[in-house]
C-alpha cells in the first residue's frame, strides 16, 4: 500500500488514468485511520472500519475511494518470504559493461528470486534483491546465474544476517 504524506499535509494525487495530478487535498487524521486500518487488515469491510471508527460507511467509501482515485493508496497482496520459505535476502551491487544497464537489468528482472532490480548511479550500476531459501541456492543464483548474464562485470552480494526494518506498505515507485 502506498501512502504519500503524513497527517496534515498536502498531498498531490494523480488522475485516475495515469495522468498528471489534477487534485491537491490535504490528508487528515481520519484519512490515516482509514489507512492504519487496512494495513493492518487489507480485506477489512468499509462497514467494519466505519463501525470501528464511529463513521458512517458511506464517509469510509468516499474517502477510500478519493484515495484509490488519486493513487495515494492501494490495496494489494503480498506475499510473505518467510513463510514462503526463503530464509535469505541478499542486497546485490551489480558493474555493468558492454551492454547497457537496463538491458541487463530486463534479463535480471525475468528471473523468480529476483525480488527488485534498480539502474543507480554511483558505484553500481545495477542494485538488485534476491532471495533463496538456502545459502547454496543463493551460491548458485548469484555464481551460475546472474554472474553469467551477458554484461554483468561483477557482482557485490551481501547477506542480510538480520532485517531490522522491511517497509512493505510503501510501493515501487
Amino acid at each position: 500500500m502506498r501512502t504519500a504524506t503524513r497527517t496534515g499535509k498536502k498531498a498531490r494525487g494523480k488522475a485516475a488514468n495515469g495522468g498528471q495530478a489534477d487534485s491537491v487535498f490535504a490528508l487528515d487524521e481520519v484519512d490515516e485511520q482509514i489507512i492504519a486500518a487496512l494495513r493492518k487488515n487489507g480485506r477489512i469491510a468499509n462497514r467494519d472500519i466505519a463501525r470501528d471508527m464511529g463513521l458512517n460507511e458511506a464517509t469510509v467509501r468516499g474517502r477510500l475511494r478519493r484515495l484509490e482515485d488519486a493513487n495515494m493508496v492501494r490495496v494489494v497482496a503480498m506475499r510473505d518470504l518467510s513463510a514462503m520459505g526463503f530464509g535469505y535476502l541478499a542486497p546485490v551491487g551489480i558493474q555493468v559493461k558492454g551492454r547497457p544497464a537496463s538491458a541487463v537489468g530486463a534479463d535480471i528482472a525475468a528471473l523468480e528470486r529476483v525480488i527488485t532490480v534498480n539502474v543507480a548511479i554511483g558505484t553500481h550500476d545495477l542494485e538488485i534483491q534476491v532471495v533463496a531459501g538456502t545459502l547454496e541456492e543463493m551460491q548458485d543464483l548469484l555464481t551460475n546465474v546472474i554472474a553469467k548474464i551477458g554484461g554483468v562485470e561483477r557482482i557485490f552480494p551481501s547477506l542480510a544476517l538480520k532485517v531490522f526494518k522491511y517497509n512493505p506498505e510503501w510501493a515501487p515507485l
